[in-house]
């Protein structure tokens, strides 16, 4: 989703980062996976908890999630 990785650029991350960056902003998970094949992959993972979104970027984030939203679910 190119949306999302505008939403990292202007955040100054990677894709990757903002992704573990929004999992560690849900209270409600307890743990976040972290996987890596190279130890350039896993510094880059470490960041992301050093990443700290705004209100204004977990906003745009639920507007990309509200645009593509999962096919399996239904109102």
């Amino acid at each position: 989703m190119t949306q999302y990785v505008a939403i990292a650029a202007e955040v100054g991350c990677t894709p990757m980062q903002l992704a573990y960056a929004f999992c560690g902003s849900r209270s409600y998970v307890s743990s976040t996976i972290v996987t890596a094949t190279s130890m350039a992959q896993l510094r880059e993972d470490m960041c992301a908890f050093e990443v700290s979104l705004t209100p204004d970027v977990l906003e745009a984030v639920d507007d990309v999630h509200r645009l593509h939203r999962n096919p399996s679910l239904y109102d």
